[in-house]
């Protein structure tokens, strides 16, 4: 139940993670935001789901960042090539930095949900006695 081959965080728990109850001794007890080794391979075992929503919701949400403010600049520009050069600069920067924010959303957003997660699971079962029969 606690750390790999340690009795004493059977034995003698300060803390549990807060996702499966496993406990750990003083040695081995988490940091904040720190979950035992085994939720955090679980962790590690999402993450072609969290790449897959980043993939979702990135590159749209760019694109509309960039044509949003090529839009807005287009009657402010100064003329020619070297204006539009400035202009899709400054588009394509704002893509880029729209999607670094929707990845980073993304990533903060899973990570809060993993460790504010438990393990509720069903409760110990117990025995209930037959009802009486009837004739």
């Amino acid at each position: 139940m606690g750390a790999f081959g340690c009795t004493s965080c059977a034995t003698r728990p300060v803390t549990r993670c807060g996702r499966c109850n496993c406990t750990r001794c003083e040695v081995h007890a988490l940091e904040a935001g720190e979950r035992c080794d085994r939720c955090e391979n679980d962790w590690q075992d999402d993450l072609v789901t969290r790449r897959a929503a980043k993939l979702i919701f990135a590159p749209p949400l760019a694109i509309f960042a960039g044509g949003l403010l090529f839009g807005l600049l287009l009657p402010v520009s100064l003329g020619g090539a070297i204006g539009a050069v400035v202009m899709c600069t400054l588009a394509c920067l704002t893509a880029l930095a729209a999607g670094a924010g929707v990845c980073r959303l993304v990533d903060g957003s899973a990570r809060a949900m993993f460790l504010r997660e438990h393990t509720g699971g069903l409760p110990p079962a117990r025995l209930l006695p037959s009802p009486p029969r009837q004739r």
